[in-house]
C-alpha cells in the first residue's frame, strides 16, 4: 500500500522543506519496501539494513530534489539500485573480485522488478499467516504506515502490546524470509 499521489507530493513537499517528522512518516511508511528490495538484491540482511539507511540518508541529504519527484516508489527504487550497484563495486574493489555476471548488466530492471514483486508478495502471504491481531497490527503498522501510537488508538490495545505485535511479526518476516532465501 502507499499514499496517495496528493497525499504523496505532500508529504515530499514537507521533507523538501526539512521537517525532519516529515522525514520520519515517510521512512516509516516506505522502509520495508525498500529494504525487502534491497534484500532481494543483496541476499544479505545485514547488508540490507545498511544499504537501506544509505538510501534514506541520501535522500534526505538530496531532499531539494523531492518537489520534483512524482512518483517517489520508483523514486527510490532507482535511488537504491544506484547504492546497491555503488555499494558492489565498492566491494569489489575492495577484495579485487569480479562483479557477477547477473549484477554486471544493470538493465535487468524487469527481472529485478519481479523479484522484488515475488519478495513483496510473499511477506504479504506471512502477514496473512500470522494471528488476527498481530496481521492487524503488522498491515497497519507496516503497509498503512500507521505510528504505534496511531495503531493503539484505532485497535485499543496499550502501546506495549502493538510494540510486541510488530517485533513478533517482525521476527516471523525474518525467520520465513530467510528460510525462503535458502541461504541464497
Amino acid at each position: 500500500m502507499r499514499l496517495d499521489p496528493s497525499a504523496e507530493h505532500d508529504l515530499l513537499l514537507r521533507v523538501a522543506r526539512g521537517e525532519e517528522k516529515a522525514f520520519k512518516q515517510l521512512v516509516d511508511i516506505y522502509w520495508w519496501r525498500v529494504y525487502y528490495n534491497v534484500l532481494t538484491l543483496t541476499k544479505s540482511a545485514q547488508t540490507a539494513q545498511e544499504l537501506t539507511q544509505d538510501i534514506f540518508l541520501k535522500i534526505w541529504q538530496k531532499r531539494e530534489l523531492l518537489p520534483e519527484v512524482n512518483d517517489f516508489v520508483n523514486y527510490v527504487y532507482i535511488v537504491g539500485k544506484h547504492q546497491v550497484l555503488s555499494a558492489m563495486r565498492k566491494k569489489i574493489l575492495e577484495t579485487g573480485a569480479e562483479l557477477p555476471e547477473d549484477l554486471a548488466e544493470t538493465n535487468n530492471l524487469p527481472e529485478l522488478a519481479l523479484d522484488y514483486k515475488e519478495t513483496w508478495e510473499a511477506i504479504l502471504k506471512v502477514i496473512d499467516s500470522m494471528p488476527k491481531k498481530q496481521q492487524q497490527v503488522m498491515r497497519m503498522s507496516r503497509i498503512e504506515g500507521l505510528s504505534n501510537n496511531e495503531i493503539s488508538a484505532r485497535t485499543g490495545l496499550s502501546l506495549a502490546a502493538v510494540k510486541w505485535h510488530i517485533v513478533a511479526g517482525l521476527n516471523t518476516i525474518r525467520v520465513v524470509m530467510a528460510a525462503r532465501g535458502g541461504g541464497g
